[in-house]
């Protein structure tokens, strides 16, 4: 990848030794983490006034998790800054868009309701987060209403007497007071001993199976029958971590210290942004909407790969590399299936 960047720099085909992958893992160690992110925020603004981030119900779909990160390690005389084999990445995900708002690298040690609490000051007040069966807790829904959150979590997996009564009643919605706020939680976690109230919201999938999905919209914000692709459009960010780790290769730091896979999260999750938005745009020009398929974001990685080392250089004809790598992509594309759901989940 580093011969064929230099090539790509150099305007030739062929592959053109440059630096060494140690000089390059040196240079790189030495980015500005602040400034990434802020190319990504900038980058996400500019998605924001071209229209690329739908709305539903007229908000903004965030999806959260967290995904194992197992970055490739071996002895090395940096004992002190090298990175741990288990990590953990989270990240909110805008579906929709296929954009990652925000990701960060935390200790596997840490839970993944600690992980989403530090992520929080990303979402406005426009957002809809979206939560899978992990994240529901008394606290957390408390801290969500208390600042104002809106949220979607599946919650039928919890062990709440009021999500066990409306599962078995048939019901398709219905308001209820979930058990309140630990002593130890409400302390350790800054918020009120209340006990939160939701609304509950019944979901059957294509498969048949009830899902119960606690929210605190509104029903004039959002009616019953409009959760059904929820729980769907939260499972792109499932697919978001597969790619980032098998097409980006995340786990194939430049560096072994934590340093450098910090830096490497952040690049790749910008790369992997651009590659989204270089997509929407072919996607646009293809009307592959109405024909219901999409670009293909495996050729993507490649192609965008090489294309985008004389554009951000300025090297060339800059305004036709796009085109062309615009023209690339619309002319791969594949079938896609909006409805379909996850073959491993319930």
């Amino acid at each position: 990848m580093l011969d064929e960047f230099f090539g790509a720099a150099c305007g030739v085909v062929e592959w053109v030794r440059g630096v060494s992958d140690r000089a390059f893992a040196k240079a790189r160690s030495h980015l500005h983490m602040p400034a990434l992110q802020w190319l990504n925020d900038w980058l996400l603004g500019q998605a924001e006034q071209a229209h690329f981030v739908a709305r539903w119900h007229g908000f903004r779909l965030v999806a959260a998790d967290a995904s194992v990160l197992m970055p490739a390690v071996r002895p090395c005389h940096q004992a002190a800054s090298a990175a741990a084999a288990d990590q953990r990445l989270f990240a909110l995900y805008l579906p929709g868009a296929e954009l990652t708002l925000y990701a960060n690298v935390h200790s596997a040690a840490e839970s993944e309701r600690a992980m989403l609490m530090a992520a929080l000051d990303r979402l406005g007040p426009q957002d809809v987060l979206l939560l899978d069966r992990g994240y529901p807790a008394a606290w957390v829904f408390q801290i969500l209403i208390e600042r104002g959150i809106r949220f979607v979590a599946r919650c039928d997996g919890a062990n709440w007497v009021a999500v066990r009564r409306f599962a078995r009643s048939g019901l398709d919605e219905q308001d209820v007071v979930l058990s309140p706020v630990s002593k130890a939680d409400a302390q350790d976690w800054g918020c009120q001993r209340a006990a939160p109230s939701v609304r509950l919201v019944r979901n059957v999938a294509p498969n048949g199976a009830v899902r119960v999905l606690a929210t605190n919209l509104r029903p004039d914000e959002a009616p019953a029958a409009a959760f059904a692709s929820l729980y769907h459009n939260r499972w792109r960010i499932e697919e978001a971590f597969k790619r980032l780790k098998l097409r980006l290769h995340l786990e194939s730091v430049s560096g072994l210290s934590q340093q450098a896979l910090i830096i490497d999260v952040a690049a790749k999750v910008l790369a992997d942004n651009i590659a989204a938005l270089m997509c929407a745009t072919a996607a646009v020009d293809a009307d592959c909407a109405l024909r219901e398929r999409r670009c293909n974001r495996s050729y993507a990685a490649k192609a965008l790969r090489r294309m985008l080392t004389p554009v951000l250089l300025f090297i060339g004809d800059v305004i036709g590399l796009i085109d062309d790598a615009l023209r690339l992509l619309a002319a791969n594309t594949q079938r896609y299936r909006p409805d379909r759901s996850p073959i491993h989940r319930t």
